[in-house]
């Protein structure tokens, strides 16, 4: 009987292990979607700055993390342009700004979506208006090609 008692809290010790490493396993997963979220949002921003205007930035990238099974796929929406910036007069410059959806993949189905806000600086055909800037202000002023991060979260899976 002793035995027979000691076998069975054998037993539910390595169910208890098996379902501690599955566990454990399932948060690395994830934890790989989350990078391939975050790598997707990283590889948007590259095509945004390498791009030869806010309108011809590709709204779709996908990919796959390097020696990992996380894939991603991003969408680069353009919202438009902010023309009153902290700049020095004469600049012309405008802020393009960028929403940037990425969802990344892993195994066992773990899904990871990120959401990110930049603006980029570019220059302007139309006349800026007055914003001063340092050393008039405590505001810095903007550069062209300069990028800008103003938001960053995760958001649901639907």
């Amino acid at each position: 009987m002793l035995l027979s008692l000691v076998t069975l809290l054998g037993l539910a010790g390595a169910s208890g292990a098996h379902v501690e490493q599955l566990l454990a396993q399932n948060e690395a997963f994830r934890e790989n979607a989350a990078s391939a979220a975050s790598a997707g949002i990283e590889m948007a921003i590259r095509a945004i700055v390498n791009s030869a205007a806010p309108e011809a930035v590709v709204p779709r990238i996908t990919g796959r993390l390097p020696g990992a099974a996380g894939t991603f796929e991003a969408t680069i929406s353009f919202e438009g342009y902010e023309h009153a910036l902290p700049q020095t007069a004469g600049s012309q410059l405008a802020g393009a700004h960028f929403e940037i959806v990425s969802t990344g993949y892993s195994a066992r189905h773990a899904v990871d979506r990120q959401r990110g806000g930049v603006m980029w600086m570019v220059k302007s055909a139309e006349p800026a208006a007055e914003a001063g800037c340092e050393p008039l202000t405590a505001r810095r002023c903007m550069q062209p090609g300069e990028l800008r991060r103003y938001s960053w979260q995760r958001i649901p899976v639907e």
